[in-house]
């Protein structure tokens, strides 16, 4: 077995060259305790023995921080991340208290030195009795998806922190169907979904939730365009594409969603969605319409509704001679102050 990920305190790495910096990345890790169940600890502690309850709970999420540090180098397409630092915190309060672990290092692509040796050395292959563990509880969650049986509080908390890509898409379309008729929850199945659909998807942080969320996005607009801003998950040329599909209402709704991170790169896309917006034809019109006193110049927007020639907006539907609503043309306002400070900073 050969690690895909090599993490190192240092700057470098022996028998390793940087072919390429990718991103500063962190991760936090919180574990909840009862005060009560940690006395054990506290006599430990006061009678200067060492605690078996606290320095599992810190190796547990130790663990795991580092685990959720190379899932986002990953999704970089990393193979390393150098000068990782590492920070334990303890919060107490109410009665409670909880550990907090803090991760961060520097995304990298490593090259091997020595022209017969690839990434790490084989390394004798183990498992752990918590590996295994979560693994069973993993195959448990993957066959509920499958037979799209509701997941309990507890297994949300685990998928979250143990995300398992492969169910995204199952996990899509029950969300779907569950916000088919309405976007606002209602039932306890619903308002489950709603809460934790959202932070699973950020915690895969991967490229093809991107796609997968604008494949979807004319399904539902906005259900998925809720999805893609909560998600920090828009996508310029997507978005662009979308707009050209004659979708512009979907697109638009994209539009004041963020992207993690942002590249000069995508300057070129996001100024074609502006020119594309500024130059929406009309919908509705301006023109003589006939009535009972004679012809009179209106407003007529793209529902065929009637409004005073100057009425911006119709008094019907909403909607200008671009056919779009109030809300939307404030959207595209706040994407063009967002496009001018991008460009300011990318200079």
């Amino acid at each position: 077995m050969k690690p895909s990920i090599l993490i190192s305190t240092t700057n470098s790495i022996e028998g390793m060259e940087i072919e390429k910096y990718y991103d500063l990345i962190s991760t936090n890790v919180v574990l909840g305790t009862n005060i009560f169940s940690d006395i054990g600890a506290s006599f430990s502690d006061l009678f200067g023995g060492t605690s078996d309850i606290y320095q599992n709970k810190l190796d547990n999420i130790y663990k795991i921080a580092l685990d959720k540090l190379r899932i986002k180098a990953k999704s970089l397409y990393a193979n390393g991340v150098i000068g990782v630092k590492i920070d334990f915190d303890e919060i107490s309060g109410g009665g409670k208290s909880m550990f907090m672990i803090s991760v961060s290092g520097t995304a990298v692509r490593l090259k091997s030195t020595k022209s017969d040796s690839t990434i790490g050395d084989t390394i004798e292959l183990t498992v752990l009795p918590e590996d295994l563990q979560a693994t069973v509880e993993k195959i448990k969650i993957i066959d509920k998806i499958k037979r799209k049986i509701i997941l309990s509080d507890q297994e949300w908390e685990f998928l979250i922190e143990n995300p398992i890509s492969d169910t995204i898409s199952e996990l899509m379309e029950i969300y779907l169907n569950a916000f088919k008729d309405s976007p606002y929850p209602s039932t306890e199945e619903q308002k489950r979904l709603r809460r934790n659909i959202p932070l699973l998807l950020r915690q895969v942080q991967d490229e093809n939730i991107t796609n997968l969320l604008y494949e979807k996005i004319s399904e539902n607009t906005i259900v998925i365009s809720t999805l893609i801003k909560e998600t920090d998950s828009f996508s310029p040329d997507f978005t662009l594409a979308v707009l050209k599909s004659t979708n512009i209402h979907a697109g638009i709704a994209t539009l004041s969603a963020d992207k993690r991170p942002y590249f000069r790169e995508d300057i070129e896309p996001m100024n074609s969605i502006l020119d594309l917006l500024d130059n929406l034809p009309n919908s509705g019109k301006v023109g003589m319409v006939k009535g009972i006193l004679g012809s009179k110049e209106k407003f007529v927007c793209e529902n065929n509704h009637q409004n005073d020639v100057a009425d911006t907006y119709c008094e019907s539907c909403g909607r200008n001679i671009k056919g779009l609503i109030a809300s939307e043309v404030e959207e595209i306002e706040e994407y063009k102050l967002k496009v001018g400070a991008l460009k300011l900073l990318l200079a």
